[in-house]
């Protein structure tokens, strides 16, 4: 099954001549489920994909909309959340495949299918908030969360006047 949802994301490179081309490409509840740590319960939504390829690189503009279900770090509620982003990738052509950086990376010359699959939970993955909190509870004082000293009945000048014991029993030594 996970192998079945991970290959709708493969693009034949060998097919492809340069210039410019366009793929759309589903997001079904099972592709989240495919990466292991999954912040997302389920997710579904669709990825507009535009690939300026060249004899050297590839330029992938990825438009992606998409609706998960997150649980709520406040009432462990789950809820869900509609994102939608527009990220760059580059891939270049070399001699191995590895991640140059956030934004390039390099695939073997050699390189038959490209699977963009992993691109695309990353960039999910970064729009999520770091605070996951439900619809309902957002913009609401959590007064609850606030520590309250409840046996402060002095106030500050009292208890800048009030001398610790410890210090009295010193006052008495004589020198």
């Amino acid at each position: 099954m996970k192998t079945k949802v991970i290959k709708s994301f493969e693009i034949n490179l060998v097919q492809l001549e340069n210039g410019t081309h366009h793929f759309q490409i589903e997001l079904v509840p099972d592709f989240f489920k495919t990466f292991e740590n999954n912040l997302v319960e389920e997710g579904y939504g669709k990825v507009s994909l535009v690939m300026d390829k060249s004899e050297s690189m590839m330029v992938l503009n990825f438009t992606i909309e998409v609706d998960v279900l997150l649980i709520c770090d406040v009432s462990t509620e789950s809820y869900r959340e509609s994102l939608n982003c527009q990220k760059k990738h580059i891939v270049k052509f070399g001699l191995t495949s590895e991640e140059l950086s956030d934004e390039i990376s390099t695939i073997d010359v050699g390189m038959q299918i490209l699977n963009v699959s992993g691109y695309i939970y990353d960039f999910v993955s970064l729009e999520i908030p770091m605070k996951k909190v439900h619809p309902n509870l957002r913009g609401q004082e959590r007064a609850d969360l606030v520590y309250k000293d409840e046996n402060s009945s002095l106030n500050d000048q009292e208890q800048e006047n009030k001398i610790d014991p410890r210090w009295e029993v010193l006052k008495k030594i004589k020198l």
